[in-house]
């Protein structure tokens, strides 16, 4: 495993790349009924190791070339792969933005993890990557996505009709950002 990127009071937040196959492996594996409703629908292929290796050799490609910047946060205490946290779509320019996507494992639900881990990302982000504005949307049934973006300092910009295909059908979605204060 690389060295950590970031560092949280829990956890060790890695550039997502090859060398966390086996972690990535098994936090999809073990969290597949969890993430469901809120992905989009998978076939079968997308969980087998050469897709996962693809994946992954193409955020590190990503990474070094600009485009975005995909994080895995492993606890500390178990070794686990905790979350993910993608910054997606980097734009530069004037626009200087990005999309945000995340998830959480189950067991690390509630316990603040997420919170812990996009504070860090976010504050990366701004200062190191120098974004203006990153961009976060969720579904309207999704209160605690809701309720975390809210901490984070996100603002509701409006709602998206029919946004995104989720889970085999298309979703409403709550538009969100945050921009940088200084």
């Amino acid at each position: 495993m690389n060295n950590p990127l970031l560092s949280t009071e829990r956890t060790e937040v890695h550039i997502q790349n090859r060398s966390l196959l086996e972690p990535v492996m098994d936090y999809y594996r073990i969290n597949s009924a969890h993430l469901s409703p809120w992905e989009p629908e998978r076939d079968q292929s997308y969980f087998s190791r050469e897709a996962f290796q693809e994946r992954l050799e193409l955020s590190e490609r990503n990474f070094r070339g600009g485009q975005s910047v995909q994080l895995a946060a492993i606890d500390r205490a178990t070794g686990q792969l905790a979350g993910i946290a993608n910054f997606t779509g980097i734009i530069r320019g004037p626009f200087q933005a990005c999309f945000l996507g995340y998830s959480l494992g189950e067991s690390f639900q509630g316990k603040g993890y997420m919170s812990e881990i996009l504070d860090k990302a976010i504050q990366y982000m701004f200062k190191e990557q120098k974004l203006h504005r990153i961009m976060a949307n969720y579904m309207p049934r999704n209160k605690r996505s809701g309720s975390l973006l809210e901490r984070l300092g996100f603002e509701k910009e409006g709602l998206a009709r029919d946004y995104l295909q989720i889970d085999g059908k298309w979703e409403d979605h709550i538009l969100t950002s945050k921009i940088r204060s200084e």
